[in-house]
């Protein structure tokens, strides 16, 4: 199906750091023209750019143009929250929290905007405030008296007041508080004649025919110019008439409801900071998009993926039965299920992993669960809500949709009508799912009665994964949904995706700065070396010659291997791997690579990388299958696992193309060493080598050892 992404004029397209507006966008594909030189256009099909958007140099900057992503600019320059210090991060999250608490509580009615309103609900903002910040830092511990948490003092009703005003005019984005703008010097007080002059002028804004700032402005000089000249032929002194800036202020500090009511009506006011029984409505897919998770009602087997497949059903009942959580994304236009993940307990991880599924395609997923049906629903995020639970509350998942670019919605607990379509979809997996498994728990005592859930448990991750999958695509995608008047979420998709657009999905730099495993490196004349592969581009090279000292932070994707992200100068660029037998590889196929060929070449002395390759190919199709499954279930990856292995199984790992720096010299062909301690699997991998008999000059090695001490600085 022809991919139709839903684009707007204040998107940026850069490649290779040259920025492109956006001329035209239809179902057949975009058009784009350079800043620089406008009567330069590129063409894309949606095929074409979300190709393009997997490049290295490719960014899609959602917004870029638009007057908050503007005004987000000049109060700061830093484009994601992972970038910046780590307290300056948590204060800016804090702030964003006291800013949409009181958005929340003005939208019910509960306060205005004004500073006497606000002084009398401080006290039970602070308590909200608080108890959301303390519910976010109790992720990944468990509750001990002691523990310390860290707040900040209550802010007054006037800064409370400012910092709202920043973040509405700032997209909503906790951005705008990173940095204040800095003003030259104080405007000079007006004359009380010229406030009320202008006070006249601004009310003007306030008219359904919705006047331009622009429009405003010229008023205000020409009311200004009547009046001073009248004040000249009185001979009395004439009026200063206000800056272009001033009279902005004078507009933005407007109520936004009363502006939006008096442009628009009332009802559209009510739609824009009210909440309706079901939630806000949705009119095109990924435009709002619900998160939560559910305590499954059913008992099962505990114990790691694929572990307990081939036990007899009498040794699996006497295993470890418990229930699973299931955190799910849910698109609110559409009904469609945008991924989930199956959790031993709620936690910080697997929410953020479920969110990188809400961006990729899962139909080779759901074709390893058996599916007859794609599961191609994704794209990138607009608006997020979920509840107040920890695992949401949390910094990094905050600050993983803040990177995204999305906005994220947390309405009041113990409102679930406010989320009323996952709750839905909770539902119907209890009422719908739930009674074709064995070992049901239901949902309380009473109906539950005397049946026996857990002893009749039998279900194991694996099972439990590719039963909810094939129930979500091949079932509930293709069920008539009440709630679409009869239609099902899968062709509610196509035909919204079709007539709307989808929201393009993040490049692969932002996936990697938001989903990448974290690491930190020393720069070197080979790059930067991770997992044994040498990463490089023309940046670090540049701040190589700059003489850059100190660590460098890095992003890499564990399903992709090809590229990483590093972080230069508060900047994320792209760096690529220099051999390219690892394009394309994931991590878990890396490792299971590079422990086979540790095991099969421990007493060669040369490995060419034609062998890489074929035991590639090898381990795809092996399990190629099972790989994807796993990423609907509980990943149990022990704290310090990867830098255990970077100790251990990639030590002194490198590799590259012959006579490059990956390979530890520039040598030439003839002049070249046999392989030694600097060469791949620490042993010795080479360039290919006829069958039979090694070189003369080929020093034998000892075999490889787990328990040898290695220094991974090589």
């Amino acid at each position: 199906m022809m991919q139709h992404f839903r684009l707007s004029e204040t998107d940026c397209l850069q490649i290779a750091g040259v920025q492109h507006r956006l001329v035209r966008s239809d179902r057949s594909g975009s058009i784009w023209a350079r800043l620089d030189q406008d009567h330069i256009r590129l063409a894309f099909t949606g095929t074409e750019l979300l190709q393009c958007l997997g490049g290295p140099d490719t960014r899609l900057l959602r917004g870029h143009f638009s007057h908050s992503a503007a005004l987000r600019r000049l109060r700061c320059d830093l484009q994601y929250l992972a970038t910046c210090e780590p307290q300056k991060r948590r204060q800016a999250l804090w702030q964003e929290t006291w800013a949409k608490f009181f958005l929340d509580m003005a939208a019910t009615g509960e306060t205005s905007r004004t500073e006497r309103s606000v002084k009398r609900v401080i006290p039970e903002l602070e308590r909200r405030v608080n108890e959301a910040e303390a519910s976010g830092q109790d992720v990944g511990r468990a509750p001990r008296a002691g523990q310390t948490y860290v707040s900040f003092r209550a802010p007054c009703a006037r800064s409370l007041l400012d910092w709202v005003r920043r973040y509405e005019a700032g997209g909503r984005s906790p951005l705008v508080f990173l940095r204040k703008r800095r003003l030259n010097a104080a405007s000079p007080t007006l004359m009380a004649e010229a406030e009320s002059l202008l006070a006249e002028c601004v009310v003007g804004y306030l008219d359904r025919n919705q006047p331009t700032q622009e429009d405003i402005i010229k008023a205000v000089a020409d009311r200004f110019a009547a009046v001073n000249a009248a004040r000249r032929e009185a001979g009395t002194t004439q009026l200063r008439v206000p800056s272009a800036r001033t009279v902005r202020r004078r507009i933005k500090a407007l109520d936004p409801f009363e502006v939006e009511a008096q442009r628009k009506g009332l009802e559209a006011a009510r739609r824009k900071f009210g909440f309706y029984e079901e939630g806000l409505s949705a009119d095109y897919p990924l435009q709002r998009i619900e998160m939560d998770e559910w305590l499954i009602d059913i008992a099962s087997l505990l114990g790691d993926s694929g572990a307990l497949d081939g036990l007899p059903a009498e040794i699996r009942s006497r295993m470890e039965v418990g229930r699973r959580w299931i955190c799910v994304a849910l698109d609110c236009a559409t009904r469609c299920v945008l991924g989930f993940r199956i959790v031993p307990t709620p936690n910080t991880d697997d929410v953020i992993l479920t969110l990188h599924l809400i961006t990729q395609d899962k139909t080779r997923l759901a074709e390893a669960a058996g599916c007859q049906s794609s599961w191609d629903q994704a794209g990138g995020i607009g608006v997020l809500v979920t509840d107040q639970g920890s695992a949401f509350a949390a910094e990094l998942f905050r600050m993983a949709v803040v990177d995204l670019g999305a906005t994220y919605e947390a309405p009041p607990a113990g409102v679930p009508k406010l989320r009323a379509r996952i709750e839905r979809l909770f539902r119907t997996f209890g009422q719908q799912l739930a009674p074709m498994l064995i070992g049901r728990t239901f949902g309380n005592s009473v109906e539950r009665g005397d049946y026996p859930s857990e002893k009749w448990a039998a279900l194991t991750d694996d099972e439990l994964a590719r039963i909810f999958t094939l129930f979500i695509v091949d079932i509930y995608h293709n069920t008539p949904h009440a709630g679409l008047k009869g239609e099902t979420p899968a062709n509610a998709w196509k035909r919204l995706s079709a007539e709307q657009g989808v929201t393009p999905p993040p490049d692969a730099n932002t996936r990697r700065v938001v989903f990448g495993l974290p690491h930190t490196r020393k720069l070197d004349r080979h790059g930067l070396r991770v997992f044994g592969i040498n990463y490089t581009c023309p940046a670090l090279q540049e701040a190589l010659l700059r003489g850059h000292a100190g660590d460098v932070q890095l992003r890499v994707d564990p399903e992709d291997l090809s590229h990483v992200s590093v972080c230069l100068d508060h900047e994320w660029v792209s760096a690529q791997a220099v051999p390219r037998a690892v394009w394309g590889l994931s991590l878990e196929e890396w490792q299971s690579i590079v422990r086979e060929l540790r095991m099969r070449f421990k007493a060669e002395a040369v490995v060419s990388e034609r062998i890489i390759r074929e035991a590639r190919a090898k381990i795809r199709a092996i399990d190629a299958h099972a790989r994807q499954l796993r990423r609907l279930q509980p990943m149990q990856l022990p704290e310090g696992a990867l830098r255990r292995a970077e100790n251990h199984l990639y030590l002194g790992l490198r590799i590259g193309p012959e006579e490059s720096a990956a390979t530890g010299d520039l040598d030439r062909r003839g002049d070249r060493q046999a392989a030694g301690h600097d060469s791949l699997l620490a042993d010795a991998i080479g360039p290919d080598q006829p069958v039979g008999a090694p070189p003369a000059s080929v020093v034998p090695v000892q075999p490889f050892s787990g328990n040898e001490e290695w220094d991974y600085n090589a």
